[in-house]
């Protein structure tokens, strides 16, 4: 909107009280001046002729005193919504952030300086009076997967019928080889709860510079863990080829490099499924699955690769649930692996499966080691570290399922529990 302009906006009551008793004084005090110069000038002659020429005299400075308080007041009014305007418009022109404002016929009304650069118009005017339809085909607005946005669908369009604020990641192409990602959130302002918009406030912020870095980093993860496949798995190999036959000193070194083998393995496993999930990619094939026997080969294999925790599977009910098989794998390993790394050397990892109405219970108990961190414990096999991938696989995972993943301790023992829904049969 151009400077000088103004919305349209409802009076509050103190504005309609303020200008109810204006009104009413100037009612008073205009009823009073006629009666008082009436008065005094019936008291002062009789001659008609003399009356009518006071009568037109008085009404005419009449109409200039009051001709004199209004411009006053329209003068005092216009300069208070003057400032309160060029105030809008230069905090508007501040902020670093691209702002559109649309007018009620859903077309732009103002842009600020940020928006300009951020769109690379020529100028305010360039922008100034362009609808949804003319600014996605500038623009080519799409969704982060490609799919172009549907000009009904942009969110500064979306609040005019809608609550909002309403916010989307989106791509603008400003010029054919520039690639603009932005944060957009949109909001409208109503003259009346409930009413049409007289105005949409629509700020755009540029995350181009994050979602490059964000990219660089999931092809860094990508890229790490399709590279260390190769090498791990021929040290795993060649392990193996020494363990048989080896004598007893030999046999523990190849036994504990066998087992940080699998350790990175599922680090790898970790970092791929990191990468889909923060790329959208990351899929489930559910199936009809048992839930204890996936549950025991996992405890029995962390049990081969744990040299100081013996860990246990104790099975109250049996549990049917729908899963993807292979994510649930994962998930169960990355919980025990990280209630082992944290436990008290020589204390049992209990693992637990039951039923608890109708979802299915999986409880990972432990004893947290108060010297987890020591040096003396400083080479020791839960010392591995993460760097937290493990955890927030294992929360997407849980999450994707439809379950919860929860974790209490007390003073000795520290339980993890994850809750899946149970399988509804089918009625035979």
């Amino acid at each position: 909107m151009a400077r000088g302009e103004t919305w349209p906006i409802a009076r509050p009551a103190s504005e309609r009280r303020l200008a109810f008793v204006v009104a009413f004084a100037f009612l008073i005090v205009g009823s009073l001046w006629v009666l008082f110069t009436d008065v005094l000038l019936y008291a002062v002659t009789h001659d008609r002729a003399v009356i009518a020429r006071f009568e037109t005299a008085k009404g005419w400075t009449f109409v200039g005193l009051t001709a004199l308080l209004l411009f006053a007041i329209t003068m005092r009014a216009a300069t208070q919504l003057t400032r309160a305007t060029r105030t809008t418009s230069a905090v508007l022109d501040s902020i670093g952030d691209g702002v559109l404002l649309l007018g009620s016929d859903r077309t732009i009304a103002h842009a600020n300086p940020a928006a300009v650069r951020m769109l690379q118009a020529e100028n305010r005017d360039a922008l100034r009076g362009m609808g949804a339809p003319e600014f996605s085909r500038r623009y080519q607005v799409s969704y982060p997967d490609g799919h172009l946005v549907p000009p009904d669908q942009f969110v500064s369009q979306r609040v005019f019928d809608e609550d909002g604020p309403i916010r989307y990641k989106a791509l603008l192409y400003p010029r054919k080889d520039t690639e603009l990602v932005i944060s957009c959130t949109a909001a409208a302002v109503r003259s009346a709860n409930g009413g049409p918009a007289d105005v949409v406030v629509s700020v755009m912020h540029d995350i181009t510079a994050t979602e490059r870095m964000d990219r660089l980093r999931d092809e860094l993860f990508t890229g790490t863990a399709h590279a260390l496949k190769t090498p791990i798995s021929v040290i795993k190999s060649a392990s193996q080829v020494l363990s048989a036959g080896a004598p007893p000193d030999l046999l523990k070194s190849t036994t504990l490099i066998e087992r940080q083998c699998v350790r990175i393995e599922r680090l790898v496993e970790n970092l791929l499924a990191l990468s889909r999930i923060r790329s959208g990619t990351l899929q489930l094939h559910p199936a009809c699955v048992e839930l204890g026997p996936i549950i025991e080969d996992v405890v029995n294999q962390a049990r081969r690769i744990s040299n100081t925790h013996n860990v246990l599977f104790r099975q109250a009910a049996d549990v049917r649930i729908r899963a993807d098989r292979e994510r649930l794998v994962m998930m169960l390993r990355n919980v025990t692996d990280a209630a082992a790394r944290a436990s008290r050397p020589g204390r049992p990892v209990t693992v637990r499966l039951d039923r608890r109405g109708d979802e299915a219970e999986i409880a990972v108990a432990f004893y947290p080691d108060s010297a987890h961190h020591s040096a003396e414990t400083s080479q020791s096999d839960y010392e591995f570290d993460d760097l937290g991938v493990g955890r927030y696989v294992t929360a997407t995972i849980v999450e994707a399922h439809g379950g919860t993943l929860t974790e209490e301790a007390d003073d000795t023992a520290t339980t993890i529990r994850i809750r899946l829904p149970l399988l509804v049969e089918s009625p035979s």
